[in-house]
């Protein structure tokens, strides 16, 4: 007869033991009134905060349930549940003209074998991380917080800056830009407010408003090419004018996140309908709205710095590191992760190239289940940050790029990290996505200048 662990929800070291060979969810309650003196403990929980019915059974595999008096469950996360026998993820990789690193392919490969991963795609720009593949779309019963990352909330946005000047010197605008990398001198309640951030965090100050470190960036930039003459009219995109893409996320908040997610798992799972899994969308669905207004707040800085007038108009922005339910072809619901990837169900998506190369704006085709609702967010690394250490050329070189434009950037090894040939190119990222029907070319924007900061706290796993 099996022997099920009864544990106090609100103080998990009074615990008591029960042995039954029907452990349903009345049993077990009547059992813990009685073994704990508490007529007032009304709840089951299972491993995880699923809650286990007065007419349900415990799984024969689960040993141990925490008893509630009505609070929300505070036990540790859902164990990892196998798959059925020949319930395997399906795993694509959307590359031929783009260079995949087999390290990444192996990355992509072991995380479509976590429990209750459904879908696991790799997009052109796909690369290793230090523990999970960068550019790639997942889909999973359940939500795993590691595979967001911890810089919750990065993504690009497209503003439209001003109209084009006759005469532009791209020296001159650099030196327009100064204090960007410091923090913030307005009101930052007052600018959270506006975006429902109500939560006040120890980032605020200190972080909003500044791009951040890695490949984030603020860059000016002018049409070079319109290829959809069409979409890009509707979205009044136009060679006259000159734009702004920022690539930022949600600095050390999305760090803390993660952080409190992994204390102890190094790769928590979250089933659906978990207290746990509601919890994590609570602090989740907040650090996206934190991202948001620090792209535009860094937006609204740069137009300043320029003299020009505020807000700018925002013509497409969208999440690279993300989770959104989505629903099956067999109708269940789950979760898709996209972790380095940007979605193809929300209009057209920048894909920004390595600095002095063309980044483009792209518009989605097809249904999206050949890419898991989703595309490459950019060019993705070819060469790892310590690689590009092996050789150091004049920072002069590194300070202007093939295109002509300026690089503002502080710190010294960033600038070596971020140099172009770190980078694929944008070109076979993009033709490959084309060539698999998922994305068509709208319009090509270069660079007049970029810039690059070195607080690499925002450097997402």
């Amino acid at each position: 007869m099996p022997a099920i662990t009864l544990i106090l929800n609100t103080n998990h070291t009074n615990k008591a033991t029960v042995v039954t060979t029907i452990p349903s969810g009345a049993y077990l309650l009547t059992q813990a009134r009685n073994k704990f003196r508490s007529k007032a403990l009304s709840t089951v929980f299972r491993q995880g905060g699923v809650v286990l019915g007065l007419e349900d059974e415990l799984p024969q595999d689960e040993n141990k349930v925490w008893i509630s008096k009505g609070e929300e469950y505070n036990g540790p996360p859902a164990r990892e549940q196998l798959r059925e026998p020949g319930d395997v993820a399906e795993v694509r990789t959307i590359a031929s003209k783009s260079y995949v690193n087999d390290q990444a392919v192996k990355q992509l490969q072991q995380v479509a074998a976590l429990p209750g991963v459904r879908v696991a795609v790799g997009m052109p720009d796909l690369h290793p991380g230090s523990r999970f593949p960068i550019g790639c779309a997942l889909i999973a019963d359940g939500v795993y917080p590691a595979l967001i990352g911890s810089d919750i909330g990065c993504g690009i946005a497209l503003y439209r800056l001003s109209a084009l000047p006759s005469r532009l010197d791209p020296g001159k605008l650099a030196h327009r830009l100064v204090g960007l990398d410091e923090p913030w001198e307005g009101d930052v309640r007052e600018w959270l407010r506006g975006y429902a951030v109500d939560r006040e965090t120890e980032f605020d100050a200190s972080s909003l408003g500044t791009v951040g470190g890695g490949n984030h960036f603020a860059e000016i930039c002018r049409v070079e090419k319109v290829v959809y003459t069409q979409v890009a009219a509707d979205l009044c995109i136009s060679e006259d004018d000159i734009y702004l893409l920022v690539h930022s996320g949600s600095r050390g908040l999305g760090s803390s996140i993660l952080a409190s997610q992994t204390s102890s798992s190094s790769n928590p799972y979250l089933p659906p309908s978990s207290a746990a899994l509601s919890a994590y969308l609570e602090e989740y669905d907040a650090a996206l709205l934190w991202a948001l207004a620090n792209r535009d707040l860094i937006a609204q800085r740069i137009a300043l710095c320029l003299g020009l007038p505020t807000p700018l108009e925002k013509i497409v922005e969208v999440y690279h590191n993300s989770v959104t339910p989505v629903r099956g072809e067999d109708g269940v619901s789950r979760w898709l992760h996209r972790k380095g990837a940007a979605p193809s169900d929300r209009g057209c998506v920048p894909c920004p190239g390595s600095r002095g190369d063309f980044s483009w704006l792209l518009r989605p085709r097809g249904d999206g289940r050949v890419n898991a609702y989703s595309l490459a967010h950019g060019a993705g690394r070819l060469h790892c940050r310590q690689d590009m250490h092996q050789s150091k050329p004049p920072k002069g070189s590194l300070l202007v790029t093939s295109l002509g434009s300026e690089v503002a950037c502080e710190d010294p090894e960033l600038l070596l990290e971020e140099r172009p040939e770190a980078y694929k190119s944008v070109e076979c990222v993009v033709g490959d996505l084309e060539d698999e029907g998922v994305a068509e070319r709208v319009n090509a924007v270069s660079d007049m200048h970029e810039s690059y900061f070195g607080d690499m706290q925002s450097i997402p796993l």
